[in-house]
């Protein structure tokens, strides 16, 4: 994997997601797609598991640290950190667990595991954040309303994945992550 290109391209998506937030957001919930958890997925389509779940982990706790959670009455804001590092976490080991059954140059595979990674990271947000409202009491919360705007990140994430997916294939050589196709049942004649 180039180290170099991640770092540039996870700043990309870093700041495309800060930048294009509001202008991209859907309704009165602000719902808007994830271009980190696009890199997230494409990474751990095509890398090997270790460097795919560390990559995203570090991703993870990157949108971590960069989305303060709003204290009741929008006074303040907390970071907390960990939810998200969580999450891009379980959501990398579902792509990876799936990704031997998937067409990987298909641009729908993209999207596909966009929508459903981001569905099940959504999901352990959700639930990291529902449990810690039960003990600090000062975070508004309410998880259904939360669950069912993230559902909605989740199905715009997957749509962009799908435009993404169109140039998927040039993006993961430049990522250094691009696998040649492998042969099966096959063995080397020497």
């Amino acid at each position: 994997m180039n180290v170099i290109a991640v770092l540039v391209a996870g700043y990309v998506c870093f700041s495309m997601e800060l930048g294009l937030r509001k202008a991209l957001a859907v309704g009165s919930a602000g719902i808007a797609p994830s271009f980190v958890f696009i890199l997230c997925v494409l990474i751990a389509l095509s890398a090997p598991s270790s460097v795919a779940m560390w990559t995203c982990m570090i991703l993870g706790l990157l949108t971590d640290l960069t989305w303060p959670h709003e204290i009741a009455g929008g006074v303040s804001t907390r970071v907390i950190v960990g939810p998200y590092a969580i999450a891009y976490l379980v959501a990398c080991q579902f792509v990876l667990s799936i990704r031997g059954n998937m067409f990987r140059r298909n641009p729908l595979t993209l999207g596909f595991l966009c929508c459903f990674g981001m569905a099940i990271a959504q999901v352990v947000v959700v639930a990291i954040y529902t449990f810690r409202s039960g003990y600090t009491p000062e975070i508004a919360w309410d998880p259904t309303s939360q669950l069912l705007s993230r559902l909605g990140v989740a199905l715009y994430t997957g749509l962009v994945g799908i435009i993404v997916g169109i140039f998927a294939s040039p993006l993961t050589a430049a990522l250094g992550v691009h696998q040649p196709p492998q042969r099966r049942f096959t063995r080397p004649i020497y």
